[in-house]
């Protein structure tokens, strides 16, 4: 028997999922059960790869076990973007390998566009706007990068239109913004309510369980995998629990697990919404990718994210409230004319990175699976990821697949402490260089 060495906890303050009110008590895995699969995370890979698999045999049994509640996770706690392209807009990464970044696109997109099937078959309710995102400047090096980014796209043949500062001052109610550029594909969703519509649909040979997290196990195959109240055994399992993977004895040293962090305000009152003016709903993503993202949303909430730290056993409470601050101070400088605004919700979400920028899809023992690691993009990346790894390990191929599971594995880290003041000096560094982007 093997203990988990990597456990997840999570806090009651996430405001995607809170403002959706109680949620329904869960089902837990309370006895001893036997599957053909078992998939381990119900984030978007778990999610993707427990469908596919029932999908493509409807005789087999898949379990589908999420450590804390749908919706709760760390895929219930990123902003909400279903993005086809790069947030992160150094334009090097496009303009020299134009075929590759097209081939990326084409992934990132085949996952959004399976969501988009599922979220409208499913009749899922999460808020679903094919919107697109605004890549927004405060500053003339922002806007440098911006005209970099614009170049990069036109690299790749991909649509665009940029704002000048009278647009972005029009469509945010604030005149902090000097330029944009409007990407027009990707998706807006309250990715709480996303994830627990996923988890209920699924199809009738799926079933899932909550609040049963696996504390120990037995590998095979057959596999034993045990929960604070039950177990389950089974010949074939698929790991999605991203940078927890590591708990259970893969990729050791090779993850880097990071917690990012985000607050949400209070509805605004009608006076606060006539003070602001502009669009009742967009989302923008900071010209450096060190500084703040925003979302305001039909609800009258507005969305403030920004900030990483390392954290090998996913602590989302502490320095909560020095986070907390740096929000405050960002909400502000965008938001002058809201002073008296203030957040109902403030929480972390843990995500993993690898050195090299790969993630892992595929086979890494015999009978067990994994997808995880999409460098911060799982909600596309993650779902393509699960649903092409389910489709492998049933025989089938894609032109596309090759990107996820015929790739480089990620590279071993700088031994602790080293790995974790790295990531704390890049952390400082680039929120210098950000400057007012943060």
């Amino acid at each position: 028997m093997t203990r988990v060495s990597i456990l997840p906890s999570y806090d009651n303050q996430n405001g995607w999922l809170e403002i959706l009110g109680p949620q329904p008590e869960p089902t837990v895995l309370d006895e001893a059960i036997e599957a053909d699969h078992v998939v381990v995370g119900a984030g978007y890979g778990g999610l993707a790869a427990a469908r596919r698999l029932a999908e493509l045999d409807p005789e087999q049994s898949i379990v589908l076990l999420e450590a804390d509640r749908f919706g709760n996770n760390a895929a219930g706690r990123c902003s909400g973007f279903i993005i086809d392209h790069a947030h992160n807009i150094r334009a090097k990464s496009f303009a020299d390998d134009t075929a590759n970044a097209k081939r990326g696109i084409a992934l990132n997109r085949a996952g959004v566009d399976w969501l988009d099937e599922i979220v409208h078959r499913e009749g899922i309710e999460c808020d679903w706007r094919r919107e697109g995102k605004i890549h927004a400047a405060a500053s003339s090096k922002g806007e440098k990068t911006l005209a970099g980014f614009a170049a990069s796209l036109d690299a790749v043949d991909e649509d665009y239109r940029m704002y000048d500062a009278a647009e972005c001052r029009r469509r945010f109610g604030t005149d902090f913004y000097r330029s944009g550029l409007h990407a027009p594909h990707s998706v807006l969703v309250n990715p709480a309510q996303l994830v627990i519509g996923l988890a209920e649909t699924m199809p009738d040979n799926v079933t899932v369980y909550e609040a049963s997290m696996v504390v120990d196990f037995d590998l095979g195959p057959p596999h034993t995998l045990r929960t604070p109240r039950g177990s389950v055994r089974t010949p074939s399992l698929v790991l999605a629990a991203n940078g927890f993977g590591e708990g259970f004895g893969f990729f050791e040293n090779k993850l880097i697990p990071l917690i990012t962090w985000g607050s949400m305000t209070r509805p605004l009152t009608d006076d606060e919404v006539d003070r602001l003016g502009g669009d009742e709903n967009y989302a923008i993503i900071p010209a450096h990718p060190a500084g703040t993202t925003v979302r305001r949303r039909p609800d009258r909430r507005i969305l403030i994210r920004n900030q990483y730290t390392f954290s090998r056993k996913s602590d989302i409470v502490s320095g909560l409230e020095k986070v907390k601050k740096v929000h405050e101070k960002s909400f502000r400088n965008r938001y002058p004319m809201l002073p008296e605004v203030d957040f109902e919700y403030s929480w972390g979400g843990a995500l993993s990175l690898s050195r090299n920028g790969a993630g892992v899809c595929g086979q890494v023992a015999p009978g067990v699976w994994a997808t995880m690691v999409y460098q911060g993009t799982g909600m596309a990346k993650g779902t393509i990821s699960g649903k092409f790894l389910a489709e492998r390990m049933m025989g089938h191929t894609d032109p596309l697949m090759d990107l996820l599971t015929s790739g480089a594995q990620p590279t071993r880290n700088f031994p602790d402490p080293f790995n974790r003041w790295g990531v704390m000096m890049n952390s400082r560094w680039r929120r210098a260089q950000a400057g007012i982007e943060e």
